[in-house]
């Protein structure tokens, strides 16, 4: 009788374990594919219930242990918990069920929260070398700048309070923070962090300066307030060169950092591209052109596009003779597919197919980020092999073949930015086959293709609008019409002394 308790404690824990894994197998993510899946995601609620914990946690020795005290910091804690999930829902809607993205929101408010409280148990520690925006530079590096905001804002009040409601802390706190976030926004080289920290120590410097001004601080005073913020911009520094690959590997997080070394073409996995299939590189590049400028139309992230559109068909590698960009002895676009005269429709399609499964394995096997091997099943979507479906057609055989066993296994794109690389792959290639190929034309093909996908239900788990759709069409257009541009013909200069011939090579030279 006396291990009640423990009992009820058992099943507690068991009730919630079921909930855990009931929720698991809910999660959007992990049902896109199970190329795609993780072995671990933890549900949002208790996410958002853990960081509100760890932070009561953290902050009740510095409140005291009166029950009207524990009250009160519990309701502050709960407000704010309240506001950030109801901001992100209104906001931010692509992180509500994104539970890496949540978690991430959460550790770096116990981080920002324990950064402050760290600094504030050491009694020469000035508030003005409390490195506040180092948290928003990776919010905003790896989350979103509006994050990264609000982060700043409720960190800074938040070091005010605790070093005396000190409005001079506050005020130092938020600029500074501000800086290190604005100057993160273009980061593409880990040098524009140290950048980054530069802004934060001037704008530091400035507000300083501001309120020596105001409060007539001596000469000693301002210098010694000076060296603390040329700390606060060194450790935001460190901290965000320290913390930013292992929180960008922990939470499938991907940086422009990371995407220009991802996308450098001495990569071992990019070079052989280059050699091995060059009709597929060059079709890579063309695709990655089309993508970023559409991308750069709607607001999506182009560098995303068009890193992720050079790894898209990785998975030609394998057997790079069987697909017709590589094909090089073909005499034109008419004549029958080299490799796969001898095959039936049915093995040609998972010859084709295959290309998927074979991309996503060369892909991580080289340790490609996930953001950017997710383009690689997701660019074909569930669409069909039109082409080696319509040959079993005409076959000509008693029953017809189901549609299914001619489609690509998935996912359909869950991003705009794959969106966008599904459809620069389609019109690229049927572009390549237009007779006379005039701005007009071009755009009706793109129309037509756009329509096609949209009508097979290839955009429906991806949150991209009917006006990006118009957007990308206009954008495609444009980039096509400048690809297939109008050439004259240059005119011969006239040969006073008839063909130019060269002498045969000298004895020696032959030698």
């Amino acid at each position: 009788m006396g291990n009640w308790w423990l009992n009820g404690l058992k099943r507690a824990l068991q009730l919630m374990l079921d909930w855990v894994y009931r929720k698991e197998n809910q999660n959007p993510r992990q049902k896109a594919s199970s190329l795609l899946s993780k072995r671990v995601h933890i549900p949002t609620p208790i996410v958002t219930v853990g960081a509100a914990t760890v932070m009561f946690a953290l902050l009740l020795p510095q409140v005291g242990f009166t029950a009207s005290k524990i009250a009160a910091l519990a309701g502050l804690i709960a407000v704010l918990t309240l506001f950030f999930v109801l901001y992100v829902q209104t906001d931010l809607p692509q992180f509500v069920n994104d539970d890496e993205a949540v978690f991430l929101i959460g550790l770096l408010m116990v981080l920002g929260v324990g950064i402050v409280e760290l600094c504030q148990r050491f009694e020469s520690f000035s508030p003005f070398g409390v490195p506040i925006g180092a948290i928003t530079i990776l919010a905003t590096l790896l989350l979103h700048i509006r994050l990264a905001f609000l982060m700043g804002v409720v960190l800074s009040l938040f070091c005010g309070v605790q070093y005396g409601l000190s409005f001079t802390a506050v005020f130092v706190a938020f600029f500074s923070s501000m800086a290190g976030m604005l100057a993160s926004r273009n980061v593409r080289h880990r040098s524009d962090i140290v950048r980054a920290g530069f802004h934060v120590v001037w704008v530091s410097v400035v507000c300083l300066y501001g309120l020596a001004l105001f409060h007539l601080w001596g000469t000693p005073q301002m210098f010694h307030r000076i060296f603390w913020s040329g700390v606060n911009g060194a450790l935001c520094v460190l901290l965000t060169l320290a913390l930013l690959p292992v929180l960008e590997s922990f939470f499938s997080r991907i940086t422009p950092i990371t995407l220009l070394e991802v996308g450098d073409f001495n990569r071992p996995l990019l070079r052989r591209l280059m050699m091995e299939a060059p009709g597929t590189y060059h079709h890579t590049l063309l695709v990655s052109a089309l993508a970023e400028q559409a991308a750069e139309a709607i607001g999506a992230n182009s560098l995303l596009c068009r890193v992720g559109m050079y790894y898209h068909d990785v998975g030609k590698l394998e057997h790079p003779d069987y697909f017709i960009e590589n094909q090089t002895m073909r005499r034109s676009p008419k004549d029958k597919a080299e490799f796969h005269d001898k095959l039936n429709p049915s093995i040609s399609s998972l010859v084709i197919v295959s290309h998927v499964k074979d991309g996503v394995a060369l892909a991580r096997s080289h340790n490609v980020p996930e953001e950017v091997v997710r383009f690689i099943p997701e660019h074909h979507g569930t669409g069909l092999i039109k082409y080696f479906y319509m040959q079993a057609l005409e076959q000509g055989d008693d029953e017809a073949p189901p549609p299914d066993a001619y489609r690509y296994p998935g996912p359909r794109p869950h991003s705009k930015e794959t969106v966008i690389g599904m459809l620069a792959d389609s019109v690229e290639a049927a572009s390549r086959a237009m007779e006379d190929p005039t701005y007009e034309r071009l755009k009706g093909l793109v129309e037509k293709i756009v329509n096609s996908k949209y009508m097979d239900g290839q955009f429906d788990q991806a949150p991209i609008t009917l006006e990006d759709l118009r957007k990308i069409i206009d954008s495609f257009a444009a980039s096509l019409s400048a690809i297939y541009h109008v050439r004259i013909e240059y005119p011969e200069m006239p040969e006073k002394d008839g063909p130019i011939s060269f002498p045969p090579p000298s004895s020696s030279e032959a030698g």
